[in-house]
């Protein structure tokens, strides 16, 4: 009986990682061909996209005689 229990959860994690393994599998593949299908519509597109620039990062320092409150 005990074994019969044990038997029944391997099979039943056995039908839930291999469902969650069919669910990420069909996720990537719909996330590549959205990826592609964005990147076919921005090519047919008549609108200029400048370079992007980098910006320099800038910290605000605070003065020595202040303090928070």
């Amino acid at each position: 009986m005990h074994s019969d229990l044990m038997l029944d959860a391997v099979r039943a994690e056995a039908a839930y990682r291999a469902e969650e393994l069919r669910k990420a599998g069909r996720s990537a593949w719909a996330i590549r061909a959205r990826r592609a299908a964005r990147h076919f519509r921005a090519g047919r597109t008549d609108v200029d996209v400048p370079a992007q620039e980098r910006r320099e990062a800038t910290r605000e320092i605070a003065g020595v005689g202040e303090t928070a409150r």
